[in-house]
């Protein structure tokens, strides 16, 4: 019965700390999913800003049982190199659209971007779009004594459909 009493602490630490790890595991891979499935969408046909507003809504249901409303953000870029070139330096922020506030890692419309995944370089007036997926992760049970941490996810489509360099009218 004594051991039973010094174990039972040891235990309740062990198990929360395996349901925080499989909690904060889920989530990551939820938060790659979205990103990818996100992208994916917004890339396959010519799109208004309207219609990616409605596709970023899409998330909530994604990622749930997490709170994307307090907690997610996400923001699309397109990024084309407007010249028949290979100089980076010619590629360009040309639209964005974000949700819950997010900021892109990016950059702003109109400028050249910065922090590209993997260094990626757009050449020769191509195009891409990028969806990041930010979270701000709260630990469920070890809150003070872990912090929070944003979680970031990105990925990358080249558009099906002409090169997306503006959005179509409303």
């Amino acid at each position: 019965m004594i051991e039973f009493a010094v174990i039972l602490p040891l235990i309740f630490v062990l198990c929360a700390g395996v349901f925080e790890l499989v909690m904060f595991t889920l989530l990551n891979n939820k938060l790659i999913r979205t990103a990818g499935v996100l992208g994916d969408a917004i890339t396959r046909d010519d799109i208004k800003r309207s219609g990616i507003t409605g596709i970023l809504n899409t998330a909530r249901s994604f990622l749930k049982p997490f709170e994307f409303n307090t907690q997610g953000r996400i923001v699309v870029s397109q990024i084309y190199n407007n010249g028949l070139t290979t100089d980076p330096s010619k590629m360009v922020i040309s639209w964005q659209v974000n949700m819950n506030g997010a900021v892109s890692r990016l950059g702003t419309v109109g400028t050249r971007p910065t922090n590209m995944p993997n260094n990626l370089t757009v050449l020769n007036e191509q195009a891409v779009v990028i969806t990041e997926v930010f979270y701000q992760y709260q630990p469920i049970i070890f809150k003070g004594f872990f912090p929070n941490k944003t979680l970031y996810h990105v990925s990358v489509f080249v558009p099906r459909v002409g090169s997306m360099t503006t959005l179509k009218a409303e």
